[in-house]
């Protein structure tokens, strides 16, 4: 088991500080594309990707697809198997620490086009925490100025996910606050140009076995078994204008962005919106559900669904039979265990409904694909 450092009461580590801005980074939905940048990252292939989004209950055209949403617990399972997968090779900390290099503000698109032209750095990052279904972050973010320093600090609450040991579950939270410290670190660094390096960085938890290894160097002391995550730059870095300030674009990719955290695709069919949520999520959401996702009446998406000529039901078992069919190609899920995740109450009443869609029981399936 992992040892964490205690956490100490806020007011109590930092009573001298004040609190210039602060928010959640993670959310309940986004769009896949900073999953898909954290495997290109870290070097995954096609072949793992694959299996590791059909694990998390999501098709192959997610690959190809930046902007298909992507549920909260979906997002942690993805990351959950790019931790298995780091850990046969090195410690998740030392690898997104090399990786480091290639991370920066254009990996988050017109979000980090609005960051770059803010006026300042504090108010890059209030826009960032203003749309973090833009960011690939997962904690929460919390920016202070102190007398001698401006201090980012970075705290998650341990996530609940089925089949999830306690270690497991340590291990995931690490790499969530190494991802958004390191991911924070070289964003900073892009929009401010000013080569300046920060103080010093801490972790809550041990230093890993492997941190000798690194590549290169941190650009500042790193800290291990500290009560929080946190990282420090001088104090005059936060309210000195950026060199690239430009209100005219803010303005342009703060609206821009503004319109993609609705949900991007306004211009999708009905169909292809509904088919996106029903993906979004395991089990997938009730008619009613998919509705509120849309912002319209239970009544209106059916009547609109059915101009388009299909229905809640028929993009339903559509869904639910690609998802069954990518189930039962990894051997390690049971029929039980897959009737659970596709959200049938029995095995019975899923084998039923699999039977109907291809013609052929699960087991039959499994054992001819």
């Amino acid at each position: 088991m992992i040892i964490w450092a205690k956490p100490a009461q806020p007011d109590k580590m930092y009573p001298d500080s004040s609190i210039i801005a602060s928010g959640n980074l993670a959310t309940t939905r986004r769009t896949i594309m900073g999953v898909l940048g954290q495997c290109a990252l870290l070097e995954i292939s096609r072949g793992t990707m694959r299996r590791i989004f059909a694990g998390a209950g999501l098709p192959d055209r997610a690959l190809e697809e930046p902007d298909f949403p992507i549920s909260l617990d979906q997002e942690l399972v993805v990351c959950m198997a790019l931790v298995h997968t780091l850990g046969d090779i090195q410690s998740p900390a030392l690898r997104l620490f090399n990786a480091r290099e290639k991370m920066g503000i254009d990996n988050l698109g017109v979000l980090g086009m609005a960051m770059r032209h803010a006026a300042n750095a504090i108010d890059a990052l209030k826009i960032c925490l203003t749309y973090p279904q833009l960011t690939w972050g997962h904690s929460r973010m919390i920016v202070r100025r102190k007398p001698d320093a401006t201090l980012f600090s970075f705290t998650m609450e341990r996530p609940t996910l089925r089949g999830i040991s306690g270690d497991d579950t340590d291990k995931l939270v690490q790499y969530c606050l190494v991802l958004d410290l390191v991911t924070s670190l070289h964003n900073i660094n892009d929009i401010v140009e000013s080569g300046q390096q920060p103080l010093y960085i801490t972790f809550p938890f041990p230093q890993p076995r492997d941190w000798s290894q690194l590549a290169r160097n941190p650009p500042c002391p790193v800290h291990f078994l500290a009560p929080e995550a946190s990282l420090a730059y001088p104090a005059a870095m936060d309210d000195k204008p950026l060199p690239r300030t430009n209100p005219l674009l803010y303005r342009s990719y703060e609206s821009i962005a503004k319109q993609l955290s609705h949900m991007l695709g306004e211009e999708l069919s009905l169909t292809e919106r509904v088919t996106r949520w029903l993906w979004a999520y395991t089990p997938p959401p009730k008619r009613g559900e998919i509705a509120n996702l849309l912002g319209m009446s239970e009544r209106n998406m059916t009547r609109k669904l059915g101009n388009e000529g299909t229905s809640y039901t028929q993009l339903l078992a559509k869904v639910q039979e690609k998802r069954a069919k990518n189930y039962l190609r990894s051997q390690g899920l049971s029929i039980a265990e897959i009737s659970e995740r596709l959200g049938y109450a029995q095995p019975a009443a899923f084998s039923r409904a699999f039977t109907n869609w291809t013609g052929a029981s699960p087991l039959k399936w499994r054992q001819g694909s």
